[in-house]
C-alpha cells in the first residue's frame, strides 16, 4: 500500500502538546548527579499518541517490513505470549475509536483506520501477527514482557520495534531487564532494583509513563529512525562532530521517546510502548526559551554513567555551543574575548600604520 503522506497530513486535524511542542522527554526533570526512572502516573487517555507525523512514520514502517522484517519482529509461540499479544490488539481496537473518533471507527471484529483507509481485524485466527496490526494502527513500537520463573524477572517475549534507539531487538529477545540493559552502566548501577520493584508491584489499574532523550550527530533527517547499532559499537566508530555555525542545528538531531508501561489483566503481561519523536536541533528556535535552557543544563550535568550510552563526546560541545549562541544568543566569555582581541588587534594595526606614516611625514618636513 502506497501512503500519500501529504494527503493524509492535510485531511485531518492533528493534536499537539503544550505550546504546540512535540513530546520533548524528561530533560527538564533531570537532577544533577542523580539517576531517576522518571515514571509518572499514566492517564489512559494518553496511552497512544498520534500526530501529523503518523503517515510518514507508517511509510517508514512499510519500508522496514520489506527489507528488515526479521529484525524488527520477535515472538515466542507460548500460549501465554499468544494471549498477551491478542489482548493488546483487542485493547487497542476498543481504545482507538473512543480516543480518536475522527481517525478510527469501531466495526465488527476489528477497527477501520480512516487515516490509511483500511480495516484491521481483531480476529485471533487471522494470519497476521497481532503485534504487526498494533504497529499498523499506531505510531508506537510494542513489546510484551512476561514473568519467567527461571529468571525471577519479567522478560521480553515478543516485540515489534521499527524505531530502536541504539539497540537490537534480536539481541534482547527473551532476556530479563538486567540483560536487556546490560551495556548501560547508568541502568545497571542505579535503576535495576527500582525497575524490578516497579514491575512486581504494577497492577492493571496503575499504568505509568516515562521518557528518554538523546542528541544524534550521524542521522540523515527526521525519518532516519531505524538505528539498531548499539552505543558500544557506535562509540568505537564515531568521531566528534565539530560546530559548523547555523548548519549545526540542521545536522544534529534531537530524539525523544514517550514510553508507557501497562499490565494487562487477562494475561498479566506488561505491555511496553515506545513512541518516537525526532526533530532537528534547530527546532529549538521555535520553542519557548526555557526548553533550550533546560536542555543545556541536562547536557552539562548528566550523570557520568550515561555519557557513553548517549555518545556525548561526539556531540556535546557542538550542541551546547549551538544552543547557547544560535538559539539563545548567548556568547561565552571566551567567544567575547576572541571578538574583542580581533577587533582591537585590527585597530592597533591601523593605528600603527597611521603613526608610521606620520613619522615618515615629519622626517620629510625636517629635510
Amino acid at each position: 500500500m502506497v501512503i500519500d503522506v501529504e494527503h493524509v497530513e492535510n485531511s485531518f486535524s492533528w493534536e499537539t502538546f503544550k505550546d504546540g511542542l512535540p513530546y520533548l522527554g524528561t530533560y527538564k526533570n533531570e537532577i544533577p548527579g542523580r539517576v531517576k526512572m522518571h515514571t509518572q502516573k499514566l492517564d489512559l487517555e494518553n496511552w497512544v499518541k498520534i500526530d501529523r507525523t503518523y503517515a510518514s512514520q507508517q511509510r517508514e514502517k512499510e519500508k522496514l517490513l520489506e527489507t528488515s522484517r526479521d529484525l524488527v519482529f520477535v515472538t515466542n509461540d507460548d500460549p501465554s505470549t499468544v494471549l498477551a499479544k491478542q489482548e493488546l490488539l483487542e485493547l487497542l481496537c476498543d481504545y482507538l475509536p473512543k480516543r480518536f473518533p475522527d481517525k478510527f471507527e469501531a466495526r465488527e471484529n476489528g477497527v477501520y483506520n480512516k487515516i490509511l483507509d483500511e480495516f484491521i481485524s481483531s480476529d485471533a485466527d487471522d494470519s497476521d501477527d497481532p503485534l504487526f496490526k498494533a504497529g499498523r494502527l499506531t505510531q508506537e513500537d510494542w513489546c510484551i514482557m512476561e514473568w519467567k520463573e527461571e529468571h525471577q524477572a519479567y522478560c521480553l517475549t515478543a516485540g515489534v520495534v521499527f524505531f530502536p534507539m541504539r539497540w537490537s531487538l534480536q539481541e534482547k529477545f527473551n532476556l530479563p531487564m538486567m540483560g536487556i540493559h546490560k551495556p548501560v552502566a547508568g541502568f545497571i548501577n542505579h535503576l535495576v532494583p527500582k525497575v524490578y520493584d516497579l514491575f512486581k508491584a504494577m497492577s492493571p489499574d496503575a499504568p505509568v509513563y516515562r521518557g528518554n532523550w538523546a542528541v544524534f550527530h550521524d542521522l540523515d533527517g527526521v525519518l532516519d529512525l531505524y538505528t539498531p547499532t548499539g552505543h558500544v559499537e557506535r562509540n568505537e566508530e564515531a568521531k566528534e562532530y565539530m560546530y559548523q555555525g547555523e548548519k549545526t542545528g540542521h545536522d544534529l538531531m534531537f530524539r525523544t521517546e514517550y514510553q508507557t508501561l501497562r499490565k494487562i489483566p487477562k494475561s498479566a503481561a506488561i505491555v511496553f510502548s515506545i513512541r518516537t519523536y525526532q526533530v532537528h536541533l534547530e527546532e529549538f528556535k521555535t520553542y519557548p526559551r526555557e526548553e533550550a535552557e533546560c536542555l543545556i543544563k541536562a547536557i552539562e550535568t548528566i550523570h557520568p554513567d550515561f555519557i557513553p550510552y548517549k555518545a556525548m563526546p561526539c556531540w556535546k560541545k557542538a550542541s551546547l555551543k549551538y544552543l547557547r549562541e544560535n538559539v539563545l544568543g548567548i556568547y561565552t566569555s571566551d567567544t567575547n574575548w576572541k571578538n574583542i582581541a580581533l577587533y582591537f588587534g585590527g585597530s592597533i594595526t591601523v593605528l600603527g600604520v597611521a603613526m608610521l606614516v606620520a613619522w615618515k611625514y615629519r622626517q620629510l618636513v625636517k629635510v
